[in-house]
């Protein structure tokens, strides 16, 4: 069988929030950005996007908690290395050199797990998916979100059925919380200005006195939150998203395909359709998708899978 090609568009049914590690940028939130296109100027558009490795990954778990059920029902449970292998695509192999590959380990390897010899494992053996981003027709930006959170007496009446000792409890909490906000700036406020005064070589010694005083205030105000030491009332959930209702156009390729590689992917989109959920804050209401996936095979288009809904994939042969 020759490459299989999979064009697929991803619908946002609700915003769609990621968050890209160690990324700090203020007006992304550091949802995955990327450059598409400049104007006459030369400056880069930038766009939003669904990272490759987000629908890669959710597919390959998909596969791999299947094989591992399977394995544990019969007896025969993964061992940590295989699991690291081929969950993760980790393994010893990893460590070597692109030079230092056994050409024999990588036969074995791919004979041994369809899995592995899908996906690949770390340097040892090259994945034969292909799977891009899923990028929207036109530039777009994602949106600041904001939420609320609530505290016991935002709700009427909550607070009154509690026992008479944890009501007292509450409301000494909620005291120490209010004055803690203004120690914390006070502390942050005088490190600041004692540092600034080491850099000038001055004389720091009294601020480091009200300094101290400061740093005893504001323990006092957390010791009196008692065990709720972090407060409801601090600010609310905030995160950066696309918006709903949003096409995103993506591709995938199985290199020189094998009938089990189609019969794993079409698994993982049907796992995909029962949880049609990407990224982040879905109990907030981010994250559902719906889509389409048309599957090429040999040039022909043969099959088309419409996902989403939290139901099973439905099928179209042609």
């Amino acid at each position: 069988m020759n490459n299989i090609i999979i064009n697929g568009t991803i619908t946002t049914v609700g915003p769609l929030s990621i968050s890209m590690p160690e990324v700090d940028d203020p007006d992304t939130g550091g949802f995955p950005m990327m450059a598409r296109g400049v104007d006459q100027d030369g400056n880069k558009h930038r766009t939003g996007y669904l990272p490759g490795t987000t629908v890669r990954g959710f597919l390959r778990r998909a596969v791999v908690t299947r094989s591992m059920q399977a394995a544990s029902e019969a007896g025969e449970p993964y061992s940590l290395t295989r699991a690291y292998s081929e969950l993760i695509g980790q393994d010893s192999a990893s460590e070597k050199q692109a030079g230092e590959i056994d050409l024999a380990e990588v036969k074995k390897a791919r004979e041994g797990s369809p899995i592995i010899d899908l996906f690949g494992s770390g340097l040892g053996v090259a994945s034969r998916l292909r799977v891009g981003h899923f990028v929207p027709t036109a530039n777009v930006v994602p949106d600041f979100y904001r939420g609320v959170r609530k505290d016991l007496g935002d709700t009427e009446g909550v607070v009154e059925l509690l026992s008479d000792k944890d009501i007292q409890a509450y409301y000494a909490r909620s005291e120490s919380n209010s004055r803690r906000g203004p120690a914390e700036t006070l502390v942050k406020s005088l490190k600041q200005k004692v540092r600034a005064a080491k850099n000038k070589n001055e004389d720091a010694g009294e601020l480091k006195k009200e300094l101290e005083e400061a740093e005893k205030l504001l323990a006092k105000h957390v010791a009196g939150m008692g065990d709720m030491k972090n407060s409801s009332k601090t600010p609310g959930i905030s995160y950066h998203a696309l918006p709903a209702s949003l096409e995103l156009n993506g591709r995938i390729v199985i290199l020189n395909a094998k009938d089990r590689d189609l019969e794993m992917l079409e698994y993982a989109l049907d796992q995909l359709s029962l949880n049609p959920v990407f990224g982040a804050q879905s109990a907030r209401g981010c994250g559902e998708i719906s889509g389409t996936f048309d599957i090429n095979i040999e040039g022909k288009f043969a099959k088309k899978m419409t996902i989403g809904g939290y139901e099973a994939a439905k099928v179209t042969v042609f």
